[in-house]
């Protein structure tokens, strides 16, 4: 019987195992290291990690003076079953007066996208450091620094995602300095890896930095300022809520038909400056979802909306859940809808399951740390061909 196996057999067997044993598979021989290394065959270890029922999701949280990232497949956040990472991080993030400065500040998650992670490091003075991640095979890419607008008297937000024909993943910035003006900074990782920066001319409020790709494109929270006049009925001046969204296969000199205006439920299309502080947009089974909290009493109650149909007003209350307790924010969604938030304390986690409507609690027993991001995550071997920083 022979002990040949032919590369399709080999194949299939290679895109069942974890991404780092993968790798190692590559000091085989010449027929693994070509095959392995072939863009097909990551493209197709990527198809396959979608595939999977169970998908990891990463869980972020803050443990004193480090940040712990790590990879669960099991809603039980402390239990055994988790891989951890350390963010690749110079260690001057570690610096002394570190309770002078917001975590925000200083480290944020951008996004997930086809098992690449976006971080940026906010702490230096004058620029912001972004960090392209792999941590299924612990390889890392720094884009060219930019300027840090912490100190900018702006409003902005920022966002990652990939563009598929040409096989890019970007990083957009988008700045917005008065009623009229917003400027929009991009980075090509697979093209360029420079920065370019254009003008859109466009009247929008950002509300928050968190962004969410789908269909191509990133997406904001966004408000349009209203005059009285606009709204007679109303006695006060008024918003217009809205998703900004922002397509990433753009032409340099079509910066403007990238832009487009995405509508939310009807009924929170029109408030005041502070009537989407509430919400966040996520993606929620393949859909653009939006969700938040509103206070009754002592209590608050969280709405989920859905988008069924994208880019057209579809917009469905998918639930709307009442813990009977005050609670903090939602951190994320499952793949299978399950929802994990944290409470005002920042200390309790719990898995609110929308099928049976019931609530487990206490999946953080580590009271010294506290919650902060929570995404899908699949693994993937994109960046395994570069060098990394």
């Amino acid at each position: 019987m022979s002990d040949y196996l032919p590369p399709e057999v080999i194949g299939e067997i290679l895109l069942g195992l974890p991404a780092k044993s993968v790798l190692r598979f590559r000091s085989v021989g010449k027929t693994w290291y070509s095959l392995i290394s072939n863009s097909r065959f990551a493209n197709a270890y990527l198809a396959r990690s979608n595939q999977r029922p169970s998908p990891y999701f990463l869980f972020g949280r803050r443990e004193h003076e480090k940040v712990c990232l790590s990879l669960h497949s099991n809603p039980a956040i402390d239990s055994s079953d988790f891989i951890e990472f350390h963010p690749p991080y110079e260690k001057t993030y570690l610096y002394a007066h570190i309770y002078d400065w917001s975590w925000n500040e200083v480290f944020q998650m951008v996004g997930s996208v086809n098992g690449l992670i976006c971080l940026v490091d906010s702490h230096g003075e004058l620029h912001e450091k972004y960090y392209l991640w792999n941590p299924s095979i612990n390889r890392t890419v720094r884009l060219p620094f930019v300027r840090n607008l912490l100190s900018a008297k702006c409003n902005y937000c920022h966002g990652f995602g990939y563009h598929a024909p040409p096989n890019e993943y970007k990083v957009a910035r988008i700045m917005h300095f008065d009623n009229t003006i917003a400027m929009v900074e991009i980075c090509a990782f697979n093209g360029s890896r420079e920065w370019h920066s254009f003008e859109l001319s466009a009247d929008f409020y950002l509300q928050g930095k968190a962004s969410v790709f789908m269909n191509g494109r990133l997406h904001w929270l966004a408000q349009h300022y209203h005059e009285q006049e606009h709204y007679h009925e109303r006695e006060d001046d008024t918003w217009h809520n809205f998703i900004l969204s922002f397509d990433l296969g753009y032409e340099i000199g079509d910066e403007n038909i990238g832009y487009h205006e995405v509508p939310v439920p009807k009924v929170l299309e029109i408030g005041d400056h502070y009537s989407l502080n509430w919400a966040q947009i996520a993606m929620l089974n393949g859909l653009l979802a939006l969700h938040g909290q509103y206070s009754e009493g002592l209590d608050r109650k969280y709405d989920v909306w859905v988008m069924n149909e994208y880019g057209v007003e579809s917009w469905t209350k998918l639930y709307s859940i009442d813990f009977g307790v005050r609670l903090g924010r939602v951190i994320g969604f499952k793949k299978n809808g399950e929802v994990l938030i944290i409470t005002s304390n920042d200390k309790d986690l719990l898995l609110y399951k929308p099928n049976s409507q019931s609530i487990i609690w206490g999946l953080q027993k580590n009271y010294e740390s506290s919650c902060f991001y929570l995404d899908n995550y699949v693994e993937s071997l994109v960046l395994f061909d570069t060098d990394g920083v």
